[in-house]
């Protein structure tokens, strides 16, 4: 199939709305082979820039979802052409820069013209869980600290009772790889969700993928410990539950400032996530020019 991928600093992204996300996740699950699906955000584009391999392993995936507001900023400010004339060229990129990060404030659909939607973890996890209980499709819920994915699992069967949930585990380092494994060969879910850092999530795509008949394995990160307010597993502190930004914020591209504020443990992350990679992505398209 022909896909309509954008590349951001060698990361391929697949320009899909929610619909046209969930009709291709709907086919991989009911193929006859395993698939994996990544969620790629401004880290995972600063990682690949540092790790080959991390990148080869995102580029692999059979479905690449912008998450991130800083994906379709990157796509956007990549797409405007520059000037032929080397010092006007650098004063206009500061420019776009400037006026496409202001726009991302105050009209957020203005950066949707390259990729056309943002399309989260925790969203995708809502979404495929509704699909999967229309469609006779079942989940397997992976990761975070003990008791959250069985709380995760909880909330959606009361939001869509008809859904089949295969199995609910934490995982490691809480039980064994190789058990979890033997159990999702067992009851062959559709969908497995990964909810495990980044690198750890790419790690069961790339090293587990091959082995199972069938299932789609989605990384999600942190969205069980987001949909039952846990303490993230990542928090040195064990302090704040996790609680996704509001509505208003993750419109216009702010999470990170609520993510700042509540989590300031992540702040050299968000520093990575926001300044680093604007500046990379500047020098990217100076550099191209």
């Amino acid at each position: 199939m022909n896909r309509n991928r954008i590349d951001i600093l060698g990361v391929q992204i697949d320009a899909l709305t929610m619909s046209q996300a969930l009709k291709k996740a709907e086919e991989l699950a009911r193929d006859r082979k395993a698939h994996y699906i990544v969620t790629p955000n401004p880290e995972f584009v600063m990682q690949s820039l540092k790790d080959g391999h991390f990148r080869e392993v995102v580029n692999g995936a059979d479905l690449a979802l912008a998450d991130g507001i800083g994906i379709l900023w990157a796509a956007k400010f990549l797409s405007i052409p520059l000037s032929r004339v080397a010092w006007w060229a650098r004063v206009q990129a500061w420019m776009q820069l400037f006026i496409i990060g202001v726009g991302v404030v105050i009209y957020p659909k203005w950066l949707t013209s390259v990729v056309p939607e943002r399309i989260t973890g925790v969203d995708m996890l809502w979404e495929i869980s509704k699909l999967a209980s229309e469609k006779n499709l079942s989940i397997f819920l992976l990761g975070a600290a003990p008791g959250v994915a069985y709380e995760v699992s909880r909330k959606l069967q009361m939001l869509y009772p008809r859904l089949q949930i295969a199995e609910v585990m934490a995982g490691p380092p809480y039980e064994p790889e190789a058990e979890v494994l033997d159990r999702i060969k067992q009851v062959k879910p559709h969908f497995i969700f990964l909810a495990f850092p980044a690198t750890e999530q790419l790690r069961w795509m790339r090293q587990y993928t091959h082995q199972l008949n069938r299932g789609v394995l989605m990384g999600i990160g942190g969205a069980f410990d987001f949909i039952v307010g846990a303490t993230s597993i990542n928090d040195p502190t064990k302090g704040a539950k996790a609680v996704r930004a509001p509505q208003f914020l993750q419109r216009r591209g702010l999470e990170w400032v609520w993510r700042y504020l509540t989590q300031p443990w992540r702040k050299d992350r968000i520093k990575t996530a926001t300044i680093e990679f604007m500046r990379t992505v500047l020098e990217y398209k100076l550099a191209r020019h």
